[in-house]
């Protein structure tokens, strides 16, 4: 109790005010410490020791995810990475290619007033099989009329070409695969120029049906569309061509990875040459006093086609008629001649 007191009757704490000293002065040394070149020196090798044992720790605990229950990095892993990473490499060095071409021949096209396919607008469309459809190798996508689809779409994907639709719903549509045997895809090679026909061979690939030049083919060559039909559009990637015997088959690019996710194409947008509006002409009378020309302007030569204007009724000339013969006296016969007036008889 009187120890309390004391504390309650204002004597000074010796020991608390120690402690703090104590705790300046040994800040103040380390101060110092940590400012002296010697003193960093001989600290030297010791941070460079411990900064060793840090990047190794980093190291093997990076290097952790590499091992297989603690038998040895996995190399297979390392080489797919590897291979993933120079084919992402490639691709960004083909993406530049394509896009300085593209510019290219957007260019060129300007320059020609080259008149190009038009396409309509894209849907993109996720696919499923069907099941005891009509066909062998059909799928089901889940687009239909309501989204702009109609008979005859491309349906392609990131690989190449699919197939086509063939037949249009509400809400969705079916897509015949070239695998089918009903499919013909006219198609023609990249290097060698050659056509064919792309016909199904029962949902175990395709072949090229009637070449024109089989001997031009190349083998590993890539074959693409030919758009010769008029309803699939010019350029898109088939496969690669493969000799079997005697004939060409083509290992489709749609097989290289499973088909889910499609672009669903319109068809080039061509105009049939019926529909298209005739140039002006005038009908040929029948009457020979007046004739016009009734022939298309593409008919007439160039010069005249040119600045060739429809015919008005000042510019029509009557045609000049020709001429009766004149009968020959000497030889009508006395039937023919005309009869003499009363009062003029002959000089008999």
């Amino acid at each position: 109790m009187a120890w309390y007191g004391r504390r309650r009757s204002g004597e000074p704490r010796v020991g608390a005010r120690a402690v703090v000293v104590g705790l300046g002065i040994s800040m103040v040394g380390v101060l110092a410490i940590q400012t002296s070149t010697a003193v960093r020196n001989g600290i030297v090798p010791s941070r460079q020791s411990m900064d060793g044992v840090a990047a190794n720790l980093a190291s093997f605990s990076s290097g952790i995810s590499g091992w297989s229950f603690g038998f040895g990095r996995n190399a297979e892993d390392e080489a797919k990475i590897a291979e993933l990473e120079a084919r992402v490499r490639d691709l960004q060095r083909w993406k530049d290619l394509a896009e300085t071409m593209a510019l290219r021949m957007e260019r060129y096209e300007k320059l020609l007033d080259l008149v190009g396919e038009t396409q309509g607008q894209s849907v993109t469309a996720r696919v499923v099989a069907e099941e005891n459809g009509p066909f062998a190798s059909t799928r089901i996508a889940n687009a239909g009329a309501a989204s702009g689809v109609r008979e005859g779409f491309a349906v392609v994907n990131e690989n190449g070409l699919v197939g086509r639709v063939i037949r249009v719903g509400e809400y969705t549509s079916r897509i015949l695969l070239l695998t089918d045997f009903s499919s013909r895809i006219p198609v023609m090679g990249t290097q060698s120029g050659d056509r064919a026909l792309l016909v199904g061979d029962s949902g175990a690939g395709a072949q090229l049906l009637e070449p024109e030049t089989p001997d031009k083919i190349i083998a590993g060559e890539i074959w693409v569309t030919s758009g010769d039909d008029g309803k699939l559009p010019l350029g898109v990637r088939v496969g690669t061509a493969r000799k079997d015997g005697q004939s060409w088959r083509i290992d489709l690019a749609m097989e290289s990875a499973p088909v889910d996710f499609v672009r669903l194409v319109p068809p080039p947008d061509f105009a049939a040459p019926e529909t298209a509006p005739q140039l002006g002409g005038v009908e040929r009378n029948t009457d020979d006093s007046l004739k016009t020309v009734s022939e298309p302007l593409a008919a007439l030569p160039p010069a005249a086609a040119a600045g060739a204007q429809p015919p008005t009724a000042a510019s029509v000339v009557p045609r000049p008629q020709p001429a009766a013969p004149r009968p020959n006296a000497a030889t009508q016969s006395p039937a023919h001649q005309p009869a003499r007036p009363a009062g003029q008889g002959g000089g008999e």
